[in-house]
């Protein structure tokens, strides 16, 4: 076996166990419409394309290209379309419809922006939902406008 093959082995099987760790972290939402290029990078660091009703995980960070627009619909209804050249990250999402004490929703948004409806967390507690960017931290229940721009 060349050392070429036997070295892309290892990488493919390494890239099948990582992913087959992420496919056991749950889905707190979804992609419902994607226009343009959609990336995202796993807690666990792997980086794959995202498509239209591909899901989205707890620690997963969310790049749009340029000239991207991505709609993600959350567990709890919640919307947020994000627009091009954005960098958005689920830093936490625990929501459990039976249980709003322990809503708690994080998000970092690290450059471009989105636009956002609240969901269930959004309309139960203006506490739980927090948007960190670079400016701050914005706290709320209300639907939101969010963009960031570069100086």
């Amino acid at each position: 076996m060349k050392p070429f093959q036997s070295i892309a082995g290892l990488l493919a099987l390494a890239a099948s166990l990582a992913g087959a760790t992420a496919a056991h972290a749950q889905a707190v939402g979804t992609v419902t419409n994607l226009s343009g290029v959609l990336v995202v990078r796993s807690a666990e660091g792997t980086t794959r394309l995202l498509a239209v009703d591909s899901q989205i995980r707890r620690g997963d960070t969310l790049m749009t290209e340029s000239r991207a627009y991505a709609q993600l619909k959350f567990n709890d209804g919640a919307e947020l379309i994000l627009q091009p050249q954005s960098m958005l990250v689920v830093t936490r999402y625990d929501y459990d419809a039976g249980k709003p004490q322990q809503d708690n929703i994080e998000l970092g948004l690290a450059q471009g922006g989105f636009r956002s409806i609240a969901g269930a967390v959004g309309q139960r507690s203006k506490d739980a939902t927090v948007i960190n960017t670079p400016m701050g931290a914005l706290k709320g229940n209300a639907s939101m406008v969010v963009s960031l721009q570069q100086p």
